[in-house]
């Protein structure tokens, strides 16, 4: 029976190890459906990059600093502290103890064992030892969502000292570009307190009025899964789709369906309502949406922004008694020394809106007086 730990001190192997053990990772990349990569073989980029490739779910560093120095995290960890993007960690020694009894225990019992047994055995053994490298690997993907996400709804990028913990914080957010504008005067603002009153189809049109005046046509919207709960439970929508589809009665009905909204919406021949949701956990455990709530975006193409990469120093000059590999361009690295095991990860990448003018967002929380 193979001893994976050693077998991954190979590149072939530990590439191999991490690649396709992702495969069925139940995390994904997520970005990857949103941006196109644009490598940048220049530093002049980067260097920004540096700063802030990490704006939420990890620690901003600045580019020479050294990675902070971590216990293990949880994928929730992972996804509410902030990172160049860059972090490493030592593997827990009990983890290691446990990994090793795990295995000698399936190398005595495997004379007594069917192929079956054996393989599933081996596979839950390779599943536990995974872990610690397959945070690693989504760590930094985590947070180009996380930028991705927030840049594409609120329009700026923030790094504070509650998504940032032990790295740099911003004294402002980021602007990107993107046209952020509240709603117009006059319109009810949306909350739970005003299903009755606000404008659903007013505010949808609002944002096609603002694509037409830039010469843009509307492909959807989109909103945050919160943001959706008041579009169902609006009493302007309920009623109308009772009357004018016979769906659903508003008076039995406590909210609609988006798919029943959408073919509404389809029906005047208006872009539909996708729902976004995509979660973080901050450090403090609190729950944040990557998508922020309180605003409707109007996108008039496919693809608004591409992911701006360069590679880190280490990828041209490795590091003796590492080993490295990589993961949609993050540079995993595991080593060994006389205190223990360690992983980690840098990347440098950020998310660029190159499609700013295809992007229009409404803050449905305020309107202007």
């Amino acid at each position: 029976m193979l001893n994976i730990l050693e077998q991954i001190q190979k590149p072939k192997a530990f590439d191999a190890f991490i690649n396709e053990n992702m495969k069925t990772s139940t995390y994904r990349v997520g970005w990857d459906r949103e941006m196109e990569v644009e490598y940048e073989a220049s530093k002049t980029y980067a260097a920004a990059t540096a700063e802030y490739a990490a704006a939420m779910l990890g620690t901003v560093i600045s580019e020479g600093a050294a990675r902070p120095k971590r216990d293990m995290p949880s994928i929730g960890e992972l996804s509410g502290t902030i990172a160049r993007i860059g972090d490493e960690w030592q593997i827990p020694n009990d983890r290691l103890e446990r990994y090793y009894y795990m295995l000698n225990r399936l190398r005595d019992k495997a004379k007594n064992l069917t192929e079956t047994q054996k393989k599933t055995q081996y596979q839950n053994l390779v599943k536990y030892l995974f872990n610690p490298y397959e945070l690693a690997a989504i760590a930094p993907h985590r947070r180009i969502s996380a930028q991705y996400w927030e840049g594409l709804s609120d329009g700026q990028v923030t790094v504070a000292k509650t998504n940032n913990a032990g790295g740099i914080v911003w004294s402002t957010p980021l602007l990107n570009g993107i046209v952020k504008k509240l709603l117009p005067k006059g319109f009810t603002v949306w909350s739970t307190a005003t299903l009755a009153t606000m404008d659903v189809l007013a505010t949808l049109q609002a944002l096609e009025d603002m694509a037409d005046a830039a010469g843009k046509t509307v492909l959807k919207f989109r909103v945050s899964k919160a943001t959706a709960a008041l579009i169902s439970n609006s009493t302007q929508l309920k009623n109308l789709i009772g009357m004018n589809l016979g769906r659903l009665k508003a008076d039995t009905t406590p909210m609609l369906a988006m798919d029943t909204v959408n073919s509404y919406l389809s029906a005047l021949q208006r872009p539909t309502i996708e729902v976004i949701d995509e979660k973080g956990v901050l450090n403090t455990g609190a729950s944040v949406n990557l998508f922020k709530d309180g605003r409707v975006v109007a996108q008039c193409a496919d693809k608004v922004a591409i992911l701006k990469v360069s590679d880190p120093l280490e990828t041209i000059d490795p590091i003796p008694n590492k080993v490295y590999t990589s993961y949609f361009d993050n540079l995993i690295s595991q080593w060994r020394n006389d205190n223990g095991r360690y992983v980690a990860y840098e990347m440098f990448a950020y998310p660029v809106f190159t499609g700013k003018n295809d992007v229009f967002i409404l803050d449905v929380t305020t309107a202007y007086t």
